[in-house]
């Protein structure tokens, strides 16, 4: 099973000229050569740039990609509000800029690093998984970021149960038979996520760069546009779904060779689950975004890998 996640991106010689003007004001530098980082979910530029002062990554796109240029602001605010020692870049800083009819621009220290193995496995999927771990285990305080029981989708799977789309169909059976009873489980994954663990909230291979080879290598996460305070098991839960989709070995798998935090309720993880399990299925029926056409389908991959593991794990 494979999830397909490969993009073009604008490159720095492809944005409107004034937008490139903005952004070496900012930096400071003139901007001599560049690298496009291709991977990830969302449209415009994402480079390292290499100036006369060294290098830095930097996202750009237009305000009106809507979701992406909010995702931009909302990464900058809450990278901010990462306590110190958190494994990712450092956030610059964030540029409203006026020319294009508007774009939205974040720096970031740049990492001497490399995207890790597709499909993921061996040293390079215990990185993240060491990644995932090492995340939830940095407390943070109530207000400083997001609740994550207050921003996650915990009604898609009643939505589904209570619509019955004509896609939902297209499922595994048993799912669809079971929906009700996923929906229930739902009800209680606001409750199941609640805790004071920082959380990356999208962790998958595209958004962590690796550092050293082998054994030593060690992960960094990068685009914290989702990041909240919320359950120690999210995020390793979380990048399960799509290792499998992207080609990687099954959840239960990864799992055996990193645990879950002492102290995580099966049940919490059960509900969690099938909130994203919901999620997962009802986006994949949903219309492809604009610049975003592949969004679906992969969607669709990590949804039938979420059904196979919540079916596994309720053993019916």
């Amino acid at each position: 099973m494979a999830s397909v996640t490969t993009r073009r991106r604008p490159t720095w010689d492809q944005i409107p000229p004034e937008v490139r003007a903005a952004v070496e004001q900012r930096l400071g530098a003139r901007v001599t050569g560049w690298t496009s980082h291709d991977g990830g979910h969302s449209p415009g530029l994402a480079s390292t740039l290499r100036t006369d002062d060294g290098t830095v990554f930097v996202k750009a796109v237009p305000v009106s990609h809507g979701y992406s240029a909010r995702a931009n602001r909302q990464e900058a605010a809450r990278m901010s509000a990462l306590p110190t020692g958190v494994p990712a870049p450092r956030a610059h800083w964030l540029q409203e800029i006026d020319a294009d009819g508007g774009w939205v621009a974040v720096a970031f220290e740049a990492i001497d690093g490399r995207a890790p193995t597709t499909p993921l496995a061996g040293d390079d999927l215990d990185a993240l998984a060491r990644l995932a771990r090492e995340i939830g285990s940095y407390q943070i305080a109530s207000g400083e970021l997001p609740e994550l029981a207050d921003q996650l989708p915990f009604t898609e799977t009643s939505g589904l149960a209570a619509d019955r789309p004509a896609g939902l169909a297209t499922y595994d059976p048993w799912f669809v038979q079971n929906v009700e009873r996923v929906a229930d489980l739902e009800e209680q994954a606001p409750e199941a996520v609640r805790g004071n663990a920082v959380v990356h909230g999208d962790l998958r291979g595209d958004n962590a760069v690796l550092v050293g080879d082998g054994g030593s290598v060690r992960a960094l996460a990068v685009d914290w546009a989702q990041a909240g305070r919320g359950c120690a098991f999210h995020d390793l839960c979380g990048l399960l779904p799509s290792v499998h989709a992207g080609g990687g070995p099954p959840p239960e798998d990864v799992l055996a060779r990193h645990p879950l935090p002492p102290g995580t309720d099966d049940d919490a993880v059960d509900a969690w689950l099938a909130a994203l399990t919901g999620y997962f299925v009802s986006q994949s029926l949903e219309p492809a975004p604009p610049g975003v056409p592949h969004l679906r389908g992969n969607q669709r991959a990590n949804a039938e890998v979420c059904i196979a593991w919540l079916r596994r794990r309720l053993r019916s």
